[in-house]
């Protein structure tokens, strides 16, 4: 370890910064170390600001990064034509829809893939996940997911957060506090899992509807068949550990079947809900290890599942580098991989306990009537921006 991080250990980690610079044709001849030291912004070299996507090829005939050099909408690979995928349609998700998962949106006639003889009632998730079948959209619409009738009517969606990536520094006690609307260094709220914990942001009126005010805890469930874990019981006891429990936080900025959780915290572990329910300060820290958990139950990975979509792993699909300035078949990571699900599972969400200190009523941030969706008659004309009137 020591020769892997060397100039880490000497202090010189613009180095690693420099390597980086040194491949890259937008940064090439610049100095890590005057970067680092400057208290101006720096332009990268590219041929066009704002950025012009195609501007080479479009202006200078450059070629694109396709076999012919040319805007490619047809794909003429033999996955791709099985798949129904050689031309530009619109799929259904594999679960997040109200209508049939993951059909082909289409009535072009050359878009004819195999289904394998999955019928068009298969739920598995396997099934679907592979399954290839082309309806016109009033098709479509006419088969529901059975899963949104029984009540996994929200989607999720999990972007990466501002203040951390996955889950490096994610119990780090200063982006505890500041990354939701629940950081207290007092912890007042002694059921709080650390000095801060995760939320999920969810529509005022969707939450209102179940009876969850703002700042309840909730129960966050996703698909029964394999989560929080394949072949799981209510009576097991590690399914309390598995469910997720989180704080709702309301927000008028989601449309009512819309919520959204940030990616990868820590998640919950036996030995971290043992530490919330049996150590005198309620935190949720393994007791041998320090292992900080930023949950009381579950995790955000407790509704999330991949989805192995087979298009996004042939090993014929040509494109560029990510990395470099080549062009290369298959595999590119963030562009032609499998990449888990930002946006692709359905959850079911309960109120599991109010918000209040202890678990009696309201979160109090939502008594002062300036809280979003609760907002007092002051702030309802503070947001008109008739709070103040101007005589003239």
């Amino acid at each position: 370890m020591r020769d892997v991080f060397h100039f880490v250990y000497e202090n010189r980690v613009d180095v690693y910064a420099q390597r980086l610079l040194d491949a890259s044709s937008t940064f090439y001849g610049y100095s890590a170390d005057v970067l680092l030291k400057s208290e101006k912004g720096w332009m990268v070299m590219v041929r066009t600001y704002p950025r012009h996507p195609l501007w080479e090829e479009t202006n200078e005939s450059k070629p694109m990064w396709t076999r012919s050099g040319r805007i490619e909408s047809y794909r003429i690979e033999p996955e791709a034509i099985e798949y129904g995928e050689n031309f530009i349609s619109h799929r259904e998700g594999p679960e997040a829809t109200p209508y049939l998962p993951n059909a082909i949106f289409t009535t072009n006639p050359y878009v004819r893939p195999d289904d394998y003889g999955i019928p068009i009632a298969a739920q598995h998730h396997d099934d679907k996940m592979i399954r290839n079948i082309k309806l016109a959209w009033q098709e479509i619409k006419r088969h529901s997911n059975p899963l949104w009738e029984k009540g996994y009517q929200f989607y999720c969606v999990t972007p990466k957060t501002r203040h951390r990536v996955h889950s490096q520094w994610s119990v780090n006690d200063w982006v505890q506090i500041y990354e939701s609307n629940f950081g207290d260094p007092y912890r007042m709220d002694k059921r709080t899992p650390g000095v801060g914990e995760h939320q999920v942001h969810i529509n005022p009126q969707a939450a209102k509807d179940r009876g969850i005010n703002d700042g309840d805890y909730v129960y966050i469930d996703g698909n029964p068949v394999d989560r929080p874990y394949r072949g799981w019981k209510p009576s097991d006891p590690y399914y309390k550990v598995a469910r997720l429990m989180i704080r709702a936080k309301y927000n008028p900025a989601y449309p009512y079947h819309v919520t959204m959780a940030k990616h990868a915290p820590y998640v919950s572990t036996a030995k971290s809900v043992k530490g919330h329910e049996t150590r005198p300060d309620g935190r949720a820290i393994a007791i041998d290890t320090g292992y900080q958990s930023n949950f009381r139950y579950g995790a955000q990975q407790s509704f999330t599942r991949s989805w192995l979509m087979p298009m996004h792993q042939t090993d014929s699909l040509p494109g560029k580098s990510a990395n470099g300035l080549k062009f290369k078949w298959g595999f590119e990571i963030d562009h032609h991989a499998v990449n888990t699900v930002p946006k692709e599972c359905l959850i079911r969400i309960t109120k599991a306990e109010d918000g209040g200190i202890g678990a009696r009523g309201p979160w109090e941030p939502v008594r002062t009537g300036f809280t979003p969706g609760q907002e007092n008659e002051f702030m309802i004309k503070w947001l008109k921006g008739e709070h103040i009137k101007i005589k003239v």
